[in-house]
C-alpha cells in the first residue's frame, strides 16, 4: 500500500464485505522481515467474568452488541439533525443540484424502520432511517437507510443482499464509526451501497471527523 490510511481502508473494505474482521497490525519492533505491519483476523470481543468487587467496582470486557450500541447512539441522537447525518446530507453529492441552503437543512430520524427482506433468509433491519427536508412539514428531498457499525465489525452477508436490493429504491448507507478517541472526538465513514454489489468509487465515500460538541 502507498499508505497507512490506504491500508487501514482495505481492512475496512475486507471487514465490510467478508464475514469476518481484519484490521491492520503493527509489526513488531523485532520483526525480522522488511513490513510495516500485516493483515490479521480481529475476532468479536468476548464477555468475560468481571475483575473486582461489587464495593470495590467492576470491570468488564465490553461486549460486541454494547461497542456496537456506541456507534449507533453517536449516529441516531439526537432524533433531529443528529451531526453526522446532518453533515453527510450537506456534501451529498446527489442533493447538490438542488436549490436549497445547506444550513437549512433538517435531518428527522426513523430508529425502528420496517425490516428489509429479500427471501426468507436475507433480512435486514437497518438501525435508522434519515428523512432530509429543507425544514419541518416541507417535501422530502432524499431518504438515507442506514447500517452501522463499530470499530472493525463485519456486515453479514445476509444483510448485504438485502440492502443491496433496498439500493435499487433508496439511498443505503454502510456507516463505519471510530471510538477509539472518545470522549473527545469520533471518526466516521460513510459508504453508498451499490445495487449491483461492487464498490463504491472513491467519490462515493465520506469521512466525517468530529468531536462531541461540533454541531
Amino acid at each position: 500500500f502507498d499508505s497507512e490510511t490506504d491500508a487501514h481502508r482495505r481492512a475496512r473494505e475486507l471487514s465490510d464485505d467478508g464475514d469476518s474482521p481484519v484490521k491492520v497490525q503493527r509489526a513488531a519492533p523485532q520483526d525480522p522481515d522488511d513490513v510495516d505491519g500485516y493483515l490479521v483476523a480481529w475476532p468479536e470481543r468476548r464477555t468475560r467474568t468481571p475483575e473486582g468487587s461489587p464495593t470495590e467496582g467492576l470491570t468488564f470486557d465490553t461486549e460486541a452488541n454494547q461497542y456496537g450500541a456506541l456507534g449507533e447512539a453517536l449516529v441516531c441522537t439526537p432524533a433531529v439533525n443528529p451531526p453526522l447525518l446532518t453533515h453527510f446530507a450537506q456534501v451529498d453529492a446527489d442533493l447538490a443540484e438542488s436549490e436549497f441552503d445547506a444550513e437549512d437543512l433538517r435531518v428527522e430520524l426513523d430508529t425502528d424502520p420496517d425490516p428489509v427482506s429479500v427471501r426468507s433468509d436475507r433480512r435486514w433491519e437497518p438501525d435508522c432511517r434519515a428523512v432530509v427536508r429543507t425544514g419541518p412539514g416541507r417535501p422530502v428531498l432524499t431518504e438515507y437507510w442506514c447500517e452501522v457499525k463499530a470499530g472493525d465489525g463485519s456486515f453479514e452477508r445476509s444483510q448485504r443482499e438485502a440492502m443491496r436490493a433496498k439500493a435499487r429504491e433508496a439511498t443505503v448507507l454502510k456507516i463505519r464509526v471510530e471510538l477509539d478517541d472518545l470522549p473527545d472526538r469520533y471518526t466516521a465513514w460513510v459508504r453508498k451501497v451499490s445495487p449491483e454489489g461492487g464498490e463504491a468509487d472513491e467519490s462515493e465515500r465520506y469521512r466525517v471527523n468530529a468531536s462531541l460538541d461540533s454541531f
